[in-house]
């Protein structure tokens, strides 16, 4: 009687643990196989927890592959793609949602049914693109491509919809042009939506590696990610433990914002649905 009482909660957290083990289960074993020698984190049958723990794979990473250069990249390219979708997504999020204009409706769907298509359909057109204009190894290639955000659009959209308008009423009373209402009396109140979808921004463009690829060929331009998979081609049997290393670098900072601002990241999902 008791276990059939209980039993509900007992499979819930069954299936909650099996959830976590799957889910970080990869990336203790990443963290782990970091630690090891190049011997060892090949090793058949595998070990789990390394005989020695070689420190030194973390240093080396940035002596086999210019590591420095690919961080440089990766945070110039996130910071500023993401600065541009912000200021971009707020403005169009604000315009389809206050401002009155002829086939709004009819341009808002539209944008909402590009996000179903998928990046591989367009790639081709998008890099000959770049291509034309000498874009391809340049930070603008792989950063101006980037800035307009479909998603930004519609969460900024929804935030402003669900916004009282009193306010803005009071300041288009006293004369206020719509950029002014904008700047100075929407946007201060929409900080919170800024800075999840900041968050949600800079995670996508630090991870955006297919996009990333097909921009970067010379190693000047190489982000984090790009730079792995060269890493990887390179010396995949000599240096396995180091590009778990390497891996374990890359997601770092992802990591760190994800756990800080996680509540961000859900309340921006969570606005955008309402």
């Amino acid at each position: 009687m008791l276990f059939r009482k209980h039993s509900p909660a007992v499979l819930r957290h069954v299936i909650l643990l099996v959830a976590v083990v799957l889910f970080f289960g990869p990336f203790l074993w990443m963290l782990l196989t970091s630690f090891k020698s190049s011997e060892e984190a090949l090793a058949f049958p595998p070990t789990f927890l390394p005989r020695q723990w070689e420190l030194s794979n973390y240093t080396d990473i940035f002596t086999v592959a210019p590591f420095g250069l690919y961080f440089f990249n990766s945070t110039v390219v996130a910071i500023a793609t993401t600065a541009g979708q912000i200021v971009t997504s707020l403005a169009a999020g604000f315009a389809f949602s206050r401002l009155k204009f002829k086939g709004k409706n009819i341009v808002f769907v539209v944008l909402l049914a590009a996000l179903l298509v998928p990046f591989e359909v367009v790639f081709t057109p998008l890099i000959t693109l770049l291509s034309s204009l000498h874009w391809l190894n340049s930070y603008q290639g792989l950063i101006v491509p980037n800035i307009p955000s479909i998603l930004g659009t519609f969460l900024f959209r929804q935030f402003f919809t669900s916004f009282p308008s009193e306010i803005e009423d009071a300041s288009r009373v006293d004369g206020a042009g719509v950029w002014r209402r904008m700047w100075s009396v929407v946007t201060p109140m929409a900080t919170p939506m800024i800075g999840s979808f900041a968050v949600l921004s800079f995670v996508y463009n630090w991870n955006n590696f297919f996009f990333q690829f097909l921009v970067a060929s010379r190693t000047e331009f190489f982000t984090v990610s790009v730079g792995l998979t060269q890493l990887q081609s390179a010396n995949a049997s000599q240096s396995f433990n180091l590009l778990m290393a390497g891996s374990t670098l890359a997601i770092l900072p992802v990591f760190i914002v994800f756990i800080i601002f996680q509540k961000q990241i859900v309340s921006a999902m969570a606005g955008g649905l309402r």
